[in-house]
């Protein structure tokens, strides 16, 4: 192995590390309603595209999105490759979460997939697109096979 192979190895190895660190700063945020934090993870012209949730263009635009009243995402399973200053990455995700109901909020197990693009913008790794693929969220006390409020 040369030098230069053993230099982009660990290259990419610190790029991984970074958009890993990326995504988790993304449900850190998310979970504490840290919209500020958490639309400076964005590109300028970052979209957060939630299916069902809604597509939202733009950091401002996803600065002003309202997050559920209770959430913590576990984002897991992830695949991430890198190429040069683009990167993509494909994650699980498992949120038990309240969603608002007219009679409080609603206890719900969350499941989905994230498919996200990633930039470096001036040495920083931001989140270009994400994508939420929702899988299932369902009221907690039914679990996820007894009544499902969303499937794929």
């Amino acid at each position: 192995m040369t030098q230069e192979d053993l230099a982009a190895r660990m290259q990419n190895i610190e790029d991984v590390n970074e958009i890993t660190r990326l995504k988790h700063l993304y449900c850190y945020y998310a979970d504490r309603h840290d919209s500020d934090n958490w639309a400076n993870l964005f590109t300028e012209d970052g979209v957060f595209d939630g299916g069902v949730f809604g597509r939202h263009e733009g950091r401002e635009t996803i600065r002003a999105l309202t997050h559920l009243p209770f959430a913590v995402h576990y984002a897991t399973n992830q695949i991430i490759d890198v190429d040069g200053d683009c990167a993509t990455g494909k994650w699980l995700l498992l949120e038990p979460c309240s969603f608002p109901d007219e009679n409080g909020d609603k206890p719900t197990w969350g499941m989905a997939a994230y498919e996200d693009d990633y930039v470096r913008k001036d040495g920083e790794w931001k989140i270009k697109y994400t994508k939420l693929i929702p899988l299932t969220y369902t009221p907690y006390d039914l679990g996820w096979e007894k009544q499902r409020m969303i499937e794929r």
